[in-house]
């Protein structure tokens, strides 16, 4: 699983306060199940620019559900979809 997208920049909270993040890495795919189970997998959200490199702002974690796990094969697309949707975000072009 290529681990980064590019995202349509958001506006979040962090210990600096707000800022713009552009990329989504998914980082862990854990305690998952294929028998009819479901799995989790961490991501992050990233402010990356030319001056600084890359900068992680927020960590979570997102329940994929048990009809996303029985899809799910060699294509990680079905993941990035679920993942991205879930949090409300779309990769740009």
């Amino acid at each position: 699983m290529s681990n980064t997208k590019k995202i349509q920049p958001i506006t979040v909270w962090s210990v600096n306060g707000q800022v713009q993040v552009n990329c989504l890495a998914l980082n862990n795919f854990f305690d998952y199940h294929f028998d009819n189970l479901s799995g989790k997998i961490s991501y992050v959200l990233i402010e990356t620019n030319d001056e600084l490199g890359a900068t992680e702002h927020f960590k979570g974690d997102v329940k994929i559900p048990p009809h996303i796990m029985q899809q799910w094969g060699t294509d990680d697309s079905i993941i990035w979809d679920y993942v991205l949707n879930t949090l409300g975000l779309t990769t740009t072009i």
